[in-house]
């Protein structure tokens, strides 16, 4: 019998000893907690930049609208090369941004002249030749700018198929400009 209390005062003794409880409870927690902070600032970030997306595509259509009146074949390069330098200089120098401006659904200058009418979602483009004239649903056909920003973010922390929808930012806006 002697044998067993000797050991349950051993036992107690350990239950006893708190000292270097709190270094492992930190050594336990503290990785976790850098985790978490890590995918906040991810996060965050990420969030900034679609705002700064958002708010660069929206000078750009401004700029369109208010200067497409005289949207033509002659003017169309003109059109793009200023709506991409429009949005390069709100977001910066960042390297990973993809800008895509399209005119009248089309890169080919010549599409510029004509006129359009957009139906649907994804949009579908009908042309309806150099003069405007009636679309259906009583709309009239017109000129379109339409804008995409692709950016692809590099995360501290995350893996970047994690949150693909955050993370591979892609904002596009069309603008009827005539």
């Amino acid at each position: 019998m002697m044998s067993v209390s000797k050991y349950d005062s051993i036992v107690s003794r350990f239950r006893r000893q708190r000292a270097g409880a709190a270094a492992v409870e930190f050594a336990v927690v503290f990785p976790l907690m850098l985790v978490i902070f890590a995918a906040t600032v991810d996060l965050g970030f990420a969030y900034y930049q679609k705002s700064r997306i958002g708010s660069a595509i929206s000078a750009a259509a401004y700029y369109a609208v208010r200067n497409g009146s005289s949207l033509n074949s002659g003017t169309a390069d003109a059109m793009r090369t200023t709506l991409q330098g429009i949005i390069r200089s709100t977001l910066g120098l960042s390297t990973d941004i993809t800008v895509t401006v399209l005119i009248n659904n089309s890169t080919n200058a010549a599409d510029a002249s004509n006129y359009f009418c957009v139906t649907g979602y994804p949009p579908a483009y009908s042309s309806t030749g150099t003069s405007q004239s009636g679309c259906s649903g009583n709309l009239t056909s017109g000129k379109f700018v339409t804008i995409r920003v692709t950016e692809q973010l590099k995360p501290l922390i995350l893996p970047p198929g994690f949150l693909a929808s955050v993370y591979g930012l892609d904002r596009s806006v069309i603008a009827r400009v005539i």
